[in-house]
């Protein structure tokens, strides 16, 4: 089956503002906007008790993250608090998860140890202030929340994405945020807070106690869904889409040389798997000899279903990175696969997998580095006999004409070859999301592959969107790579299937 595809194209000028309007209508085009009207979200307190918990509290302070009300005076759902009992009371309240259908005064009663007392059913609850201004999630069938405007130093946009009906964790929220016109940053959770308190400036700040802190951003229990919590030095702003603290888990992406060339942003769709997609910012107008000079970020947001997890007790919050890797003339030739399995936590030393660990991908690495998978090509100059190291995948390829033992000159095998009825030249299908992670929880479907090559001419200049003919029945269309352009071009390439 033949993939879909469809671009979405800036013009040379383009603002921050536009870049994120193209994400909104690649994921319009893709249908991943999960359209819902949230209203009645919790954005603070208005009161809260102090009565004094009779449990012997040893300790000075006791820290809730994401208490649960355990009875409500109204119909809301879903609001979480973290709170600090001092001594048994209740002294710091914040609003973690917002919920949705709350109103003005409905008041919150939660459970023992969080809220009522052991013995005698006095406790503490609170009563909530609403935000009942804005409806989320019902625009256009675009973004679950954004800001654009002009005045925001950092706009950005959240998908609300529904990847399992009737599971618990079945929906993901992205962000994006593009901090200036040649850069995005993506961070992922399971649930997100998407008041904007200036909704035409750059102000982050809901208040002091007992209010949501800085919004929007990702919510939900410290170490489990974000790597921060509010009392930590920035720690509503780490996953603030619209603050200049927010983090990637991989840092900012590289999506373009600058804004005077027109930048499109392609995406290939596959044709048996629709819920896989691959995105790749291109400008087709800046100048190249090669692939790796206008195509820029390549990547795979993962939205598929997997034996290996139940969203019921995770979500799924990782991406695929697709990274072509080429030195040339003389050194290997590839493509790697980079995998970050967690969506709003830094990929480094202490803010990794185990700071997200509810993300359903964050087991596979528990060292915080991301996750490798290093494909080389056995055909270009220098590969793979002196670049290519032991733990890299090598490509299954023979070609008689190219793999000879130089043995011409010996009387006894004058030809050095292999009969070119053992030629393999096929396109590589089945391949892991990451071959480092084991059980694979997903393998790319049979419309997208990796073809390692030789073309019998020096110095072609290979792009995105050129064609790789079988026959009249199976053409496929380059999306990346990397190939070398000396004596001869050859090298290796991620391609899916036009035809």
């Amino acid at each position: 089956m033949a993939i879909s595809t469809n671009t979405f194209s800036l013009s040379a000028s383009y603002t921050k503002q536009d870049m994120i309007n193209q994400l909104e209508d690649a994921f319009t085009w893709l249908g991943w906007h999960d359209k819902c009207d949230h209203t009645g979200l919790v954005t603070g307190l208005v009161d809260y008790g102090i009565y004094q918990d009779d449990t012997d509290e040893s300790t000075y302070t006791r820290t809730f993250y994401d208490a649960e009300q355990y009875t409500s005076s109204g119909i809301g759902t879903g609001a979480s608090f973290t709170m600090s009992r001092y001594f048994g009371n209740p002294n710091l309240v914040y609003v973690n998860r917002p919920g949705v259908g709350y109103t003005n005064g409905e008041y919150l009663e939660f459970l023992p140890g969080e809220a009522t007392e052991t013995a005698s059913g006095l406790g503490w609850g609170c009563t909530v202030f609403v935000d009942n201004s804005v409806s989320y999630g019902t625009t256009h069938n675009g973004f679950y929340a954004k800001n654009i405007n002009a005045n925001n130093s950092y706009p950005y946009g959240v998908l609300r994405h529904k990847i399992e009906d009737n599971k618990k964790f079945g929906v993901t929220y992205r962000a994006f945020q593009a901090p200036n016109t040649v850069q995005i940053k993506m961070g992922s959770g399971s649930y997100f807070h998407p008041l904007d308190p200036d909704p035409t400036g750059s102000n982050t700040y809901a208040g002091g106690n007992s209010t949501s802190n800085n919004v929007p951003r990702f919510c939900g229990q410290y170490k489990v869904d974000v790597g921060w919590h509010h009392q930590s030095g920035n720690g509503t702003l780490f996953p603030n889409p619209k603050s200049s603290y927010f983090e990637d888990p991989n840092d900012a992406h590289t999506v373009a040389s600058s804004n005077n060339y027109q930048l499109d942003l392609n995406v290939f769709r596959s044709g048996i798997d629709t819920s896989f997609a691959v995105f790749s910012y291109r400008q087709p107008t800046l100048s190249s000899t090669k692939l790796t000079n206008n195509t820029f970020f390549t990547f795979i947001p993962h939205a598929f279903s997997s034996p290996v997890w139940d969203l019921d007790h995770v979500f799924l919050g990782g991406y695929t990175q697709i990274n072509p890797q080429d030195s040339d003339p003389n050194n290997y030739v590839g493509i790697q696969l980079e995998t970050l399995p967690y969506g709003s936590a830094d990929n480094g030393g202490n803010y990794g997998p185990e700071y997200q660990i509810r993300c359903a991908e964050a087991p596979y690495d528990r060292d915080n580095d991301g996750i490798f998978t290093n494909y080389r090509s056995n055909l270009a100059y220098g590969s793979p006999h002196n670049y290519t190291y032991g733990y890299h995948l090598r490509m299954y390829n023979r070609d008689n004409n190219y793999d000879n033992n130089n043995m011409a000159n010996y009387a006894e095998q004058a030809t050095g070859k292999v009969n070119a009825g053992a030629n393999y030249n096929a396109i590589i299908k089945g391949i892991p999301i990451n071959a480092m992670m084991v059980p694979s929880p997903y393998n790319m479907p049979d419309d997208f592959g990796l073809v390692d090559f030789v073309y019998d001419a020096p110095n072609v200049n290979i792009q995105q969107g050129d064609t790789i003919t079988i026959n009249e029945t199976e053409v496929w269309v380059v999306i990346s790579g990397a190939y070398n352009q000396t004596t001869k071009t050859r090298g290796l390439l991620f391609v899916a299937r036009k035809v």
